[in-house]
């Protein structure tokens, strides 16, 4: 009778085995298309994270009236020009990473916006400048700027020099910084029915994975 069981009992364990399989994708797949309905745009994204589409031309009537500015002076141009906002609210994305164009045409963006922005002014302006690339932050550092928390050497991840340099490091990072600003940015201000769609999703792909397996088990 055991060994009548055992083909039974190896197939059911196989059983699981796929559906865990499944279960997992289906709720990957289902969380990204939560998050990003056109999922190009992440790989997009990421893409230009690495390979920022600053733009020095496209600035040119801006930096005509900041030849004579300081570093600071432009930076602050940059606050007034491109006030906060995350992407959720700009994008209706968790994350994205826009060009120079979509910034300015916004008018507002986070941290990625104004470094566009900020670098291209700085480029159109030949002021030196080094850009850096941390787990949460994206950020150019001139002479004489102050380093604060999220912006300080030790926390890049990626640093390119004025000459196109690139130094690629392991990261110092404050966790609980890091994690608060993780959750503001993507959880506190996702808009509510994708949260509520982000959440019922996962339970629901469990639920029916659930019966799927209960009906093929017992059948």
């Amino acid at each position: 009778m055991r060994k009548e069981q055992e083909p039974r009992i190896e197939g059911i364990r196989k059983k699981y085995h796929i559906s865990f399989l499944t279960t997992f994708i289906l709720i990957l797949f289902w969380s990204i298309f939560v998050l990003y309905p056109r999922p190009w745009l992440l790989v997009i994204s990421i893409y230009r994270l690495y390979t920022p589409p600053v733009n020095s031309a496209a600035v040119a009537p801006i930096a005509k009236d900041l030849v004579n500015s300081s570093p600071e002076e432009i930076e602050q141009v940059v606050y007034q020009l491109l006030p906060y906002a995350f992407d959720w609210q700009v994008y209706n994305m968790p994350w994205y990473f826009p060009t120079l164009e979509e910034s300015l045409e916004n008018s507002k963006g986070d941290c990625k916006a104004r470094f566009l922005l900020f670098a291209s002014l700085l480029e159109a302006l030949e002021i030196p400048h080094n850009r850096h690339i941390s787990p949460m932050h994206i950020w150019v550092e001139y002479e004489g700027k102050t380093e604060t928390a999220a912006e300080n050497k030790d926390a890049a991840l990626i640093t390119t020099d004025d000459k196109g340099k690139t130094k690629v490091q392991i990261p110092k990072i404050n966790a609980e910084h890091f994690i608060k600003t993780f959750l503001k940015g993507f959880w506190e201000v996702m808009p509510p029915m994708r949260k509520a769609l982000f959440l019922r999703g996962p339970p629901l792909i469990l639920l029916a994975v659930f019966l799927w397996n209960r009906r093929n088990i017992f059948c």
